[in-house]
């Protein structure tokens, strides 16, 4: 039996087509693939890096330049309300981040930071701290807790991808959680000193009237100011720099301050590091977080944290799971000063 011509033509061009998407759009590749060839490529990268403490420093700002900021929409807060650390997939989620689809805030910034960690062989976890009542739920965060060696001995130290930060001692080495806690508990902050960096990445706007509840009339009109193109039109997308002082400290919206007041409402010490004692929902990550856990409970009630009999990984409720996922500046603390002036170069991306 024969194939009509014109069958024949047609399958064939569809198979061109499809040759062709593969060949010249770099989202055809499956996102697997595609997150493979990514995994292989920031290895050799790693492969330079003389120490561990410097390797999670490159990974934290490779993440806080790869994920956009901004406020999700529906589409995008549905997806994550499904989102739990066990089955977060970085596969899927990348060619969204990189193709500017999908914003973030610090939760799944730091699920996406965690598991890139694991993949390079790092133990890490969330640790969200913040509170948890109204009307101050809104101030709660999330940072990565990842153990290194630091000169033949295991730290386990605070990286942030969101805020692109971390933490040292006096001596310029980077703190070890259980030591910077231990200082909280004891008022001793000349122990702790913050080592802020900056990244630059995007803020994703796609209706700018969604930020103007948040903002006074002036950072309003420069918001508008740097979204306008010369027709007239409004971008959807500029370029920022992800740092502490432009997240946290920015004179259209000074989120730490506002952290801080809610602190001293609570009779508690007026800096901003001391909201670290406030864990707000269960350790997730490497299987053994729940060892850890019981020693960061132990030293933020004053206890020695090797004082505890070694315990069982449990996993988190549910519960906490869901509020980790979702912790962050979420309504606020994304509104810095530098964004509005839109940068005009790209100095800092580490994933291009």
């Amino acid at each position: 039996m024969r194939v009509p011509l014109r069958r024949t033509t047609s399958w064939l061009l569809l198979l061109l087509c499809l040759l062709a998407l593969i060949v010249f759009d770099p989202t055809a590749v499956p996102p697997r693939r595609l997150w493979y060839r990514e995994l292989t490529r920031l290895k050799r990268q790693l492969n330079a890096a003389p120490s561990d403490f410097e390797k999670t420093t490159f990974l934290r700002q490779y993440v806080g330049g790869l994920i956009d900021l901004g406020l999700p929409d529906d589409r995008t807060r549905h997806l994550y309300q499904s989102v739990s650390f066990e089955n977060f997939d970085t596969a899927e989620l990348y060619p969204k981040f990189r193709g500017h689809s999908l914003s973030a805030e610090c939760g799944i910034t730091t699920f996406f930071y965690i598991k890139l960690l694991q993949a390079f062989g790092f133990k890490a976890y969330q640790y969200s701290f913040g509170f948890t009542e109204q009307p101050y739920a809104r101030f709660i965060h999330s940072v990565v807790l990842v153990n290194i060696d630091f000169r033949g001995t295991q730290r386990l130290i605070i990286q942030d991808p969101y805020l692109d930060l971390t933490y040292r001692d006096p001596q310029g080495a980077p703190i070890d959680f259980f030591d910077f806690l231990a200082a909280l508990k004891s008022k001793e902050f000349g122990r702790i000193v913050m080592d802020a960096s900056s990244v630059e990445t995007s803020l994703q706007v796609p209706n700018v009237s969604s930020y103007y509840s948040f903002l006074s009339e002036s950072c309003r009109g420069r918001l508008t100011a740097a979204l306008r193109r010369e027709d007239g039109s409004l971008r959807r997308r500029i370029p920022v720099i992800r740092s502490y002082a432009n997240l946290m400290q920015s004179p259209c919206d000074n989120f730490e301050a506002a952290f801080v007041d809610a602190m001293r409402k609570h009779e508690m010490p007026g800096r901003f590091e001391y909201s670290y004692m406030l864990r707000a929902s269960d350790l997730v990550g490497s299987p053994d977080h729940g060892e850890i856990q019981e020693r960061i409970d132990a030293t933020r009630r004053g206890r020695s944290p090797f004082s505890l009999p070694r315990a069982q990984s449990k996993g988190a409720p549910s519960s906490a799971v869901f509020l980790s996922s979702r912790a962050g500046f979420s309504q606020r603390g994304i509104y810095g000063f530098e964004f509005l002036q839109p940068v005009k170069s790209s100095p800092r991306r580490p994933h291009n």
